[in-house]
């Protein structure tokens, strides 16, 4: 079972419906000579795929695997259309209740897998119940990547009753994601070790990972494992737009752009303490930091100089899609200047090192800078029109207040 495990060839989009076409002729001639079981198995997958399984033009062929499937007694087609349930299920659908009802009375001929997994999980061939039945199992396994391969399941993030099972068991262990414990367990269920990270059903997934932290933040530690996890295993949503961050709700996306504001600033402070020798990067520290934990700053980005970029890549940015950055561009005497980039309120503010003035942007002003571009050029901003600027003397902090 280990090294000939049932295997159902997955034929590529443009020969789907040339395989169903060869099936269904056969079928209506009944000629069946010289037939390859992995033909049959194969175009099962086109037939009951999200494209065909609802088409009344192949209702008869349907009709026809159902039938089969009752009466077979060859372990390898039983499987083949084992697989091709759990791959296409949707609960409430007639093709799911069809192929589990076939299987039903076909059991007693299923291959040693598919037994040993049904007598784990007897509801398996309960459309309605599955799913739930699949979660609870999760629930229960420290790592339940490891723990449904374990069960015979050989695709734990495959479509169709995987991923239904993926969304029960996000719902059931929500109540419950404010623990590292539980933490950590969901994120490595999202992204195993040597595993492609699970795209269906990430989104809520994610939700489901911020929605005890909307009026209330984790400790420090755990603020940086999710943000750390979450963006690096899906990337940065300021930046990428769309794809699974599609899915998760407005209020649930504030939260992990807030903390991404967050580390973004003291990111920023951080590598450009390191690189400049300059008593002023304390109270910029407890400036900008009081600004964003009183809920003023809305987003921030960075620009980092060459010789910055090469601190922060040192201290690990953008090696796993976390803190992404910009550069800035400037050279002769602004090369080593880096910018911090903020949207509060109405403004855009530009903050800067090794001198650079503070510079204060209307949002309405087109010539403004935006934030999360790749390349910024600080020599070139101090000459749009429209800003306000003000060096780091005397009293600039209220002088900032005043102007946002």
């Amino acid at each position: 079972m280990s090294r000939w495990p049932d295997v159902i060839a997955n034929p590529p989009e443009k020969d789907r419906e040339r395989l169903v076409a060869i099936v269904r002729e056969r079928y209506e001639r009944d000629d069946w000579e010289g037939t390859r079981l992995s033909l049959m198995t194969s175009a099962a997958r086109a037939l009951f795929d999200q494209d065909r399984r609802d088409r009344h033009d192949l209702a008869d062929l349907r009709d026809f695997y159902y039938r089969e499937t009752k009466a077979s007694t060859r372990a390898g087609f039983l499987g083949g259309m084992f697989s091709v349930y759990m791959e296409s299920f949707e609960a409430a659908a007639d093709h799911t209740r069809q192929l589990a009802a076939a299987l039903t009375m076909a059991v007693g001929h299923l291959g040693a897998r598919w037994r040993t997994l049904l007598e784990s999980v007897p509801d398996m061939l309960s459309p309605a119940a599955v799913a739930d039945a699949l979660a609870r199992k999760m629930i229960a396994m420290d790592h339940p990547w490891i723990g449904l391969q374990q069960l015979g399941i050989r695709s734990p993030h495959a479509p169709g009753l995987m991923n239904a099972a993926h969304l029960a068991y996000v719902t059931r262990i929500e109540p419950h994601l404010n623990t590292r414990g539980e933490m950590e367990r969901l994120v490595n269920w999202l992204k195993p070790d040597t595993q492609q990270a699970k795209i269906a059903g990430a989104g809520e997934a994610i939700a489901a990972l911020l929605g005890h932290w909307k009026n209330r933040s984790p400790s420090p530690e755990d603020l940086r494992y999710l943000t750390e996890s979450i963006v690096g295993t899906y990337g940065d949503p300021r930046v990428q737009r769309g794809g699974v961050w599609s899915a998760v709700p407005d209020d649930r996306m504030a939260v992990i752009l807030r903390w991404l504001t967050g580390e973004h600033i003291r990111f920023f402070l951080d590598v450009v303490s390191e690189v400049e020798d300059s008593h002023m990067w304390e109270p910029r520290r407890r400036f900008w930091l009081g600004l964003h934990e009183r809920g003023r700053i809305e987003a921030a980005w960075v620009a980092f100089s060459d010789s910055a970029e090469r601190e922060a890549k040192r201290r690990g940015a953008g090696s796993k899609g976390t803190l992404k950055f910009g550069l800035q561009t400037a050279g002769a005497g602004r090369a080593n200047t880096s910018l911090l980039v903020l949207k509060i309120g109405r403004k855009i503010v530009i903050e800067g090192s090794h001198s650079y003035k503070v510079h204060i942007f209307d949002e309405t002003n087109q010539r403004a800078p935006k934030l999360y571009q790749p390349r910024y050029d600080c020599e070139a901003i101090r000459f749009i029109p429209g800003s306000k600027a003000k060096s780091h003397n005397g009293d600039w902090q209220s002088w900032v207040l005043e102007h946002i």
